[in-house]
């Protein structure tokens, strides 16, 4: 398998230098790609690295807590194994987080070896069923900062002028976040098993269409949370096309 990609999260740097030391000897397939000692820091860093797991420390007083960070963290795809001297946090970070391992420290090699073991697990799980939809982007909004898209999330995009709007799903609810990129940028990042461009100013999202009607020569796609997407003359055969591509891909039907 790929080496799993991990930040490591806490205020202490004795305790950072330890799991460093403990993971770069005994755990190969993990590759720490960043450190993090406050919660700002570790959002930054989440949106720069995209990690696999994130091993977190709990209490980091005075720059607030691991509990704190996942309230305000964007993206969700990472799994988490807490890293903390306060076994009195247990079943708060169970139901906040649904941790793959708690570790109270000081904690031994086995008991790190049987966290990792689990997270080695889950990941490759997920890596068998993976598809292009369970993916993520970096976007970079003028007024947010950068923000972690997960692809199965997001509906549409939309060029405007020098601009793109990107509408994505968040809690259930339509969010766009504007970004200072070319929707052909956008065009050769996305997977093209599951975004097509079926307009000169809009991307779509195959895997959440609810059905399509042409209008004339020209299309319309509506979306399963009732927004409406179009499809223009010159894209419409290549839309159609691909569409029965991704309903179908072994016969295109």
């Amino acid at each position: 398998m790929n080496k799993i990609s991990a930040l490591l999260i806490d205020d202490e740097v004795s305790a950072l230098r330890t799991l460093k030391g403990m993971l770069r000897e005994y755990f190969p397939d993990i590759h720490i790609i960043a450190t993090a000692q406050t919660v700002k820091q570790a959002l930054n860093k989440v949106a720069l690295h995209d990690p696999d797991l994130i091993f977190l420390d709990i209490e980091m007083p005075p720059f607030g807590s691991g509990f704190g960070f996942l309230e305000q963290c964007q993206s969700t795809r990472f799994g988490v194994i807490f890293t903390t001297a306060y076994p009195k946090y247990a079943i708060k970070a169970i139901n906040m987080a649904q941790p793959w391992a708690y570790l109270v420290k000081p904690f031994s090699i086995d008991e790190l070896k049987k966290a990792i073991d689990i997270a080695i697990e889950k990941i490759d799980s997920s890596m068998l069923g993976i598809t292009a939809n369970q993916k993520s982007i970096i976007i970079a909004d003028a007024r947010k900062g950068n923000i972690i898209v997960r692809l199965n999330q997001l509906l549409y995009c939309k060029a405007d002028g020098a601009t793109v709007d990107i509408v994505y799903k968040k809690n259930n609810k339509n969010t766009t976040i504007t970004a200072s990129r070319t929707l052909k940028d956008l065009e050769n990042e996305l997977p093209e098993n599951s975004f097509c461009r079926c307009h000169h100013s809009y991307i779509v999202n195959l895997a959440h269409i609810e059905r399509f009607e042409q209008t004339g020569r020209n299309g319309l796609i509506y979306l399963n949370n009732e927004m409406t997407v179009p499809v223009s003359v010159s894209k419409m055969d290549f839309f159609i096309e691909r569409f029965r591509k991704y309903i179908d891909p072994k016969t295109g039907l």
